[in-house]
């Protein structure tokens, strides 16, 4: 590996490490410094409803356009999808907060927090080009420098005031100030198609439905076990869950950016025939992904209560009885990444069908399973269930993997 592969992934692994502790350490101060229902509050709207807005905005095109190496489309048509998925969401979360919502309040920062969410996933379009014209480090330096910058504006204000709804607030002017600084203006000094196929809005909705629909199931898929314990057992036990939940969302959003950076390569062995390296290099990620699974669930029974009590106070002393669940939910959340690296790889071998197939057999199982769970088991249930469920997707994803290899020539 040479010099400009060493700073690209040293950027690229930067700037997931920072995207990836997001959610927790915004979570976490919450909770701490507005109290357990404002942290409720903002675990449903930023991780939750946000999170499920952003996969709409983001309609699937990431591994299409980093994998479009062959420039069949151009970054204004990418641009131009991801501006009309964008506002579907935002039409989408309205309608559906305005529905589900009946406090200003929990309505007001639904809304403001799902915004940041979209214009999130919006700016991935243009990370996503980076990456396409094999400026990783451009794509890390951008992750990192505009998260911590909305970071620390939600956070000084947060602990200022004391008030989540204005620190909320001020997550939508940083988001767009950061985007201008080190996404659009970076990316314009780079030399990149900008004209438009008129086609392209088609085009790229049929390439990209199957993918939009299996991610925004796989969502629910993930969640499944949180809406049935805040059905089942109130907001006040789901925030517990929520945090619970913290390290698990944690490994996936690291899996998944220790992923993305290789697919252009996995895409390369696999069009090429290679399939000796294709299976070397997804084998070397799935044995790395189990390892850290191991590592974190090992450290969450020894360390995990104790410092959600240090951290949380009164909060993590109210979770000491879940510690099983912990270790159950990090679990699943290893399978969970195993799952998104067989994702990729279904994509790269265009089954995205059979991916849509699997989602949706996995929502059905979960949405039954995790019910029935958290009905007669409560908290460790829905951890279980959660466990199993992924489980579950794991095996369907693996037997997808090796029928898809059967196409590589040797």
């Amino acid at each position: 590996m040479d010099s400009k592969e060493r700073s690209a992934y040293f950027w690229n692994m930067l700037g997931s490490l920072v995207y990836a502790v997001t959610s927790m350490l915004l979570g976490v101060a919450v909770t701490r410094l507005a109290g357990a229902y404002a942290g409720g509050v903002f675990f449903f709207g930023f991780s939750t409803l946000g999170q499920q807005l952003y996969i709409v905005s983001y309609f699937g095109m990431r591994p299409i356009q980093v994998t479009d190496i062959s420039n069949e489309y151009t970054f204004c048509d990418y641009l131009r999808f991801r501006a009309m998925t964008s506002l579907l969401a935002v039409l989408a979360g309205f309608v559906y907060i305005v529905f589900v919502t009946k406090d200003s309040y929990v309505f007001e920062v639904y809304m403001i927090l799902s915004l940041y969410k979209i214009l999130d996933g919006f700016c991935d379009i243009f990370e996503s080009e980076m990456q396409r014209q094999d400026r990783l480090d451009m794509t890390g330096k951008a992750t990192l420098f505009r998260t911590l910058f909305c970071v620390c504006i939600f956070l000084g204000i947060l602990g200022i005031t004391g008030d989540l709804r204005l620190s909320s607030l001020a997550l939508l002017p940083s988001i767009a100030f950061a985007a201008l600084v080190f996404d659009i203006i970076p990316l314009g000094r780079l030399n990149i198609d900008k004209s438009v196929k008129k086609s392209s809005y088609l085009s790229l909705l049929n390439k990209s439905k199957w993918l939009f629909l299996g991610a925004f199931i796989d969502l629910y898929i993930f969640a499944a076990a949180k809406y049935a314990v805040n059905y089942r057992l109130g907001e006040e036990l789901n925030g517990y869950f929520s945090i619970i939940f913290i390290p698990t969302s944690i490994i996936n959003l690291m899996a998944g950016f220790i992923i993305r950076p290789i697919l252009t390569k996995l895409s390369l062995l696999y069009k090429t025939g290679n399939r000796k390296n294709f299976v070397s290099t997804i084998s070397k990620i799935a044995v790395f992904i189990f390892a850290a699974t191991l590592f974190g669930m090992l450290a969450a029974y020894i360390l995990g209560i104790p410092a959600l009590k240090l951290v949380l106070g009164d909060v993590g002393s109210a979770i000491e009885p879940y510690r099983p669940a912990l270790v159950l939910v990090i679990l699943g959340g290893g399978l969970y990444a195993i799952v998104n690296l067989g994702y990729y790889c279904l994509v790269i071998f265009e089954m995205t069908g059979v991916i849509f197939f699997i989602y949706v057999v996995g929502a059905v199982f979960a949405y039954f399973f995790s019910d029935f769970m958290v009905k007669y088991f409560a908290m460790n249930g829905a951890a279980l269930a959660y466990m199993i469920t992924m489980s579950v997707l794991t095996v369907f994803f693996l037997i997808a993997v090796i029928f898809g290899l059967r196409k590589v020539k040797k």
